[in-house]
């Protein structure tokens, strides 16, 4: 099996995921941005309980919309480093796809394209929101 290694700006945290992700796409929604400074995010997600921190984890720094215990983003207390975020709905964990240095970043969709502010004509679907089987509409938007 094979084993995903990433890690903060610094490298004080480090993080691994064991297998291949379930998805690799383009994130377009307001959080996103306001979180990564981005015009697009690229998240690259694993089960919950593939991903572990394996270095660093006293150094984590967590902030929750939420509420919820773990649910949230991650960052390094030292360099302020994204290093992921778990969607506690989904139990998946999102690992940034430019923090892996391991993997072809290789995505399949775009998510929350209704809020694009970086129109990006490459032939993938375009949902508005999110796919129907992951709680979304499944309503597709034009490139």
């Amino acid at each position: 099996m094979t084993t995903y290694h990433a890690s903060c700006s610094c490298g004080a945290v480090e993080i691994e995921a064991d297998g291949e992700p379930v998805v690799q796409c383009y994130c377009h929604c307001n959080s996103c941005r306001s979180f990564t400074g981005s015009p697009v995010n690229a998240p690259v997600l694993w089960p919950r309980d593939k991903v572990r921190f394996v270095k660093g984890e006293d150094k984590l720094l967590h902030y929750s919309k939420s509420g919820h215990a773990e649910a949230g983003r991650y960052s390094c207390g030292i360099c302020y480093g994204i290093v992921g975020v778990y969607i506690f709905e989904a139990n998946l964990f999102d690992i940034f796809g430019g923090l892996v240095r391991d993997l072809t970043f290789t995505p399949t969709l775009h998510i929350n394209y209704e809020n694009s502010i970086l129109p990006i004509k490459d032939g993938l679907p375009k949902f508005r929101d999110m796919p129907e089987e992951i709680g979304g509409s499944g309503e597709m938007m034009a490139e």
